[in-house]
């Protein structure tokens, strides 16, 4: 079901603003003024829905007014904050708003959580008051009002905050931060964001997200700054929660993107969503393609931290995102630079760090300090103007025929040095396998199917485990950057294996073909991974590891830092050094042409988890390699095979649901066979091996399973 024509015009805050009659002064750049616009205009709009309880927008600002007078007797007052300790409940909104009603700020604690956990968050913090209900777990030493507290006399007018005051804080108790957002950034960022989405009165969000960060708030203020309904999570488990509630609008992260979307009833369990935001890091192709043929949700992929107020930039997401879900574009009012480490523009596809400027930025950090550190005098910007260090290493893409100038991730500094950045795009192959195996850890990854002998399968989690432990196993070795290692396995599940590992170690494969082990001079080649089965042969004159033999139980099987490696891995860093048939000398293939090369052949082809994929050439064939790294990137499986002659091929196809294939010059059919009717044909283009003196090209047959 699709509702894209079911998107709200939501009404803008200045138009609500207008004529409206009230003693109340109302500063508009504040969260408190939507708020009690939308109090005032639509009372009887349905505000919070907690199990049972629901409160209206009316009945909501009543409770709000009265706690917040309590508040102001205590002492709250623009500039002082106070810790809210409550469940997630219509209790713990009154609450929040009547802080804001007194001109405070808030800084949410999660009583569920140890009280070691929120005696430090509180002393980041540094409030005033700690506002709870009886029996609800709270730190002790500061002064403690209780949420039914009552006042004689409410005062006629509220404080109320200012644009400049602020407006709640985020504790980071691991970083030892606590980020004050103001209202002007935060009132700046819910404008946004409901001209982005449409989000407005007939619309409900799911309020799930952990109480301690900024995705709580921001799914509130989704919610209460739109005159949308905030709708109290009544399951931990989010499809069950989506199914019983019936929201329109809901805030994931991507790990819970891609388990819902894996749900065997997806489509019909997030039938109501009519709009989703998927925050984080880089969102996975795989994953946004995923929800949305199960959900006709508009979804957007959104980006942001405290320090920006929330999200600050974002992607909607289309089927043209076939390679990599952009961070997007800014949001109002905010600019994005992409700097050096020298604090000068980076040119357009270049790597830098990316900084943020404009309305939405926070105040700082409770401490100068830290402030210091992170917002930054901006050197291309109005005196006076700051600037956040994301920490996050970009690109800006420029504007193509089918998109806008957009910024793309690539990773964190403090992943590794700057310097260590360079070689991101070098290692993005391996990451996106690493991130499938997390994923789809108990799927197919590689069957190898030998003409005589049982059939083998290894699963994306099983085959990330084991090239973990080997690749530790070949770093302690001295296996890095500009290491050539020989890999002498015959076609199977430990050819794949070993030549994986020699990637995530960071050395340059070169696949020997077991019938015809001659090979021309290789320069210096450090190493030979082979297997028991061929150790008889003593072909090669240098150190051999027999990788059947080698007892990896000692070594990590979690992902490898970068920081592991024994150099950084640049994208000019050799992955492969092949042989093409006929030739005596070697071809170099780079990281950077890797990448190049399967993110093209993917672009054209766009597999998928439901391809399988014939890996039929000889194993020394220096036309091949994409064929077991292209699949693995995007969750399909591969199936290892001799090169077949026609009627093998038939029942091959049959046996296994075959999708994908190539045809090399080796094999091409010389006339039409039972083949031929299963599948249609399309050429592959010339594909040019990019930063080698000695180029090679490939040209072959892709056969993809025809539609019936």
């Amino acid at each position: 079901m699709s509702h894209t024509d079911s998107v709200t015009t939501a009404a803008t805050l200045a138009a609500l603003l207008r004529d409206l009659d009230g003693d109340r002064p109302r500063d508009p750049a504040t969260l408190l003024a939507a708020f009690s616009t939308y109090a005032d205009r639509e009372p009887d709009t349905l505000a919070v829905r907690d199990g049972e309880i629901a409160l209206t927008y009316g009945e909501l600002a009543v409770r709000v007014d009265a706690l917040a007078a309590a508040l102001v007797e205590h002492g709250i007052e623009p500039e002082t904050t106070v810790a809210v300790s409550l469940p997630r409940s219509a209790e713990l909104v009154v609450a929040v708003h009547a802080v804001l009603a007194a001109g405070g700020a808030f800084v949410l604690l999660d009583p569920a959580t140890s009280g070691d956990l929120q005696r430090r968050a509180v002393a980041l913090a540094a409030p005033a008051l700690i506002l709870t209900s009886a029996g609800t777990p709270h730190p002790t030493g500061f002064p403690v009002l209780y949420t039914d507290a009552t006042v004689d006399i409410t005062p006629d007018e509220l404080p109320g905050p200012s644009a400049d005051n602020p407006a709640y804080l985020v504790v980071d108790v691991v970083a030892s931060t606590a980020v004050v957002v103001g209202h002007r950034a935060a009132q700046a960022n819910s404008n946004w964001r409901q001209r982005l989405c449409g989000i407005g009165a007939g619309d409900s969000v799911l309020w799930h997200a952990p109480l301690t960060g900024q995705a709580a708030v921001g799914e509130m203020l989704l919610a209460l700054q739109t005159g949308a309904t905030l709708v109290v999570s009544p399951s931990e488990v989010l499809a069950d929660a989506i199914v019983r509630t019936g929201v329109t609008t809901a805030c994931f992260d991507h790990f819970e993107l891609a388990e819902l979307a894996a749900l065997p009833d997806a489509e019909e369990r997030l039938d109501s969503l009519r709009v989703v935001l998927g925050s984080g890091g880089s969102l996975l192709a795989k994953t946004a393609a995923a929800l949305r043929e199960v959900s006709g949700a508009t979804l957007w992929h959104v980006y942001g931290r405290p320090e920006t107020a929330g999200e600050f930039v974002a992607h909607e997401v289309t089927g043209a995102d076939l390679e990599v879900v952009p961070f997007g574009s800014a949001a109002d009012d905010v600019e994005l630079l992409v700097l050096d480490e020298h604090l000068c523009p980076v040119a357009d596809g270049e790597i830098g760090e990316l900084y943020v400027s404009g309305v939405q930025l926070a105040r700082g950090y409770v401490g100068r300090q830290a402030t210091a550190a992170t917002f930054l005098a901006n050197p291309i910007g109005p005196v006076d103007d700051r600037m956040f260090a994301t920490g996050d290493l970009v690109r800006r893409r420029p504007p193509g025929d089918a998109w806008t100038a957009e910024i793309e991730f690539v990773g964190r500094i403090d992943d590794g040095p700057y310097s260590r950045s360079v070689g991101l795009p070098g290692e993005l192959l391996l990451d996106e396998f690493e991130a499938q195996a997390t994923t789809t850890p108990f799927d197919p990854a590689v069957v190898h199917a030998p003409s005589d002998g049982p059939t083998s399968i290894i699963t994306y989690g099983d085959l990330d485990r084991r090239t973990n432990q080997l690749a530790r196993y070949l770093i302690a070795l001295g296996i890095g950057p500009e290491s050539v290692v020989l890999v002498d396995v015959p076609r199977s599940i430990e050819f794949v294996v070993a030549a994986y590992a020699v990637l995530k170690a960071g050395g340059a494969v070169v696949p020997i073909d077991t019938a015809n082990p001659l090979l021309p001079p290789v320069v210096n080649p450090a190493l030979t991974l082979t297997i028991a089965a061929r150790e008889h042969l003593g072909t090669y004159d240098i150190p051999t590891v027999t990788i059947d033999r080698v007892a990896l139980s000692g070594y990590s099987s979690e992902p490898i830092a970068r920081s592991e490696h024994r150099a950084p891995i640049l994208p000019q860093h050799p992955a492969f050094v092949l042989f093409p048939p006929g030739k005596t000398h070697s071809v170099t293939i780079s990281h950077a042409a890797v990448v190049h090369r399967v993110t093209a052949m993917q672009s054209r082809h766009n597999l998928t988890t439901r391809d399988t994929y014939l890996y039929q050439a000889h194993t020394g064939d220096a036309t091949a390699w994409h064929g077991y790294l292209l699949p693995l990137r995007v969750g399909a499986t591969v199936v290892l095979a001799e090169p077949p002659d026609p009627a093998r091929l038939a029942a091959l196809i049959t046996a296994y649901g075959i999708t994908t294939t190539d045809f090399t010059p080796h094999f091409t059919p010389a006339r039409r066979t039972h083949g031929d009717r299963l599948f249609r044909t399309s050429e592959l283009a010339l594909h040019e091996i990019e930063g080698t003196p000695a180029a090679f090209t490939h040209l072959g047959t892709l056969i993809r399973k025809a539609t019936p």
